[in-house]
């Protein structure tokens, strides 16, 4: 069987990893190794350009990276991927593989906290503009494009907002512009939407979400055509050297093995914990693309297949204090960084994610402080209803 052209759970399974030969083992084993074994004969094929089967030292390439690789360019419908340390090392090496000094890049004004900083600070001081569009219109599009810009940045559900961008319509604006396109793809994955498909020309994540969803793997990685991955390999990549543990893409590889599986719990449960929030007389407002009112849900319905992601959204009555209150009355779900774990996790983005950006950026980003976000996990979900229930009424 043709692995590429098997259905999503069958690719999730098998692509990227086949039984050791020599051992029969059914898991293919982690290479633990900094360095390889080769011949001149080796050497003189990889100078070149004949890398396949090749490896000579873990800083451009190990097998069990190859695997994870793979595995992810296979769900998500690229030719190729890089695995990087973390989801922002990911990010700064895709965008830097295409922008350099004096260029310029269109963006959603709503972004991951980490992300913002990367394009408004060490971006400033590298001389590459950013500018952040509160709509992501044709019109407001060619109001931003300049004759420096090079590149447009987005996000599939913007993070924390959890608004939905119309990606179809902007990445044929981008294409049609000779642009390159950059969507991360962390909150819904390939499971429910695939961007290379919808016209983009490169996919980030932040592994350690929904791709390894075991909370026990930090980690990143950039799905393209083959010729951009190895472009990014051969220059910055080398060059820079974010390159993640063997272990870590073995944990990323164990983890896919399960993404359909955990996508589609965490969409039951995220619908039927939103529908609940939205009844709860303690809650001003909720955000999730799966309910009927949230304002992109017609557009969410035909970006999406099988479902609206794992990420809600909800505003409290009252403010800052009462939203603490809330979090701090939990008692099974946690209070942390991060999300896609099997665990329910809550995060306030005011002051975790999005805290070291001014009161007045965030307010434009429509980040109240009475909004917590929710990272809803795989548990009985009556029972995460329940422990919500308690912490908002205290009782």
């Amino acid at each position: 069987m043709d692995i590429q052209q098997a259905k999503f759970a069958t690719r999730a399974v098998h692509a990227g990893q086949h039984p050791d030969h020599d051992t029969g083992a059914l898991v293919a084993p982690l290479y633990l190794t900094s360095t390889y074994v080769f011949t001149p004969e080796k050497m003189d094929r990889y100078l070149a350009g004949d890398k396949e089967g090749i490896f000579t030292y873990g800083r451009s390439r190990n097998p069990t990276q190859n695997g994870f690789q793979t595995k992810v360019a296979a769900l998500e419908g690229g030719e190729a991927a890089l695995a990087a340390g973390s989801g922002m090392a990911a990010i700064a090496l895709a965008v830097l593989g295409t922008v350099h000094s004096g260029d310029h890049i269109i963006a959603c004004r709503t972004l991951y906290g980490g992300t913002f900083a990367l394009f408004s600070k060490i971006f400033e001081d590298l001389k590459i503009e950013v500018s952040f569009l509160p709509e992501m219109t044709t019109a407001a599009l060619d109001a931003a494009l300049r004759p420096n810009t090079r590149a447009v940045y987005l996000e599939t559900i913007l993070n924390p907002t959890l608004e939905v961008v119309d990606l179809p319509t902007v990445l044929a604006w981008a294409r049609g512009r000779g642009l390159r396109s950059f969507v991360d793809n962390t909150f819904t994955t390939p499971f429910l939407c695939r961007p290379l498909e919808l016209g983009a020309d490169v996919v980030v994540h932040s592994t350690t979400k929904y791709i390894n969803g075991h909370g026990d793997h930090v980690g990143g990685i950039i799905v393209s055509d083959a010729g951009f991955i190895e472009q990014l390999r051969s220059s910055v990549y080398q060059e820079l050297g974010p390159v993640p543990s063997p272990f870590a893409c073995w944990l990323g590889l164990r983890g896919l093995k399960t993404l359909h599986l955990r996508m589609r719990a965490h969409c039951d449960n995220a619908m039927a914990f939103a529908s609940w929030l939205e009844r709860h007389p303690q809650v001003v407002s909720v955000a999730y693309p799966g309910l009927p009112s949230h304002p992109q849900h017609e557009l969410a319905g035909r970006l999406y297949q099988g479902g609206y992601g794992g990420m809600v959204g909800f505003c409290v009555r009252g403010g800052l204090k009462e939203a603490q209150r809330v979090i701090n009355r939990l008692q099974m779900a946690y209070y942390a960084v991060s999300l896609g774990d099997l665990d329910t996790l809550v995060e306030h983005p005011a002051t975790m994610t999005h805290g070291k950006i001014d009161p007045a950026t965030r307010a434009r980003m429509g980040i109240p402080d009475n909004y917590i976000r929710v990272s809803v996990g795989v548990e009985d979900v009556d029972d995460i209803i329940a422990d919500f229930h308690q912490a908002l009424t205290g009782r």
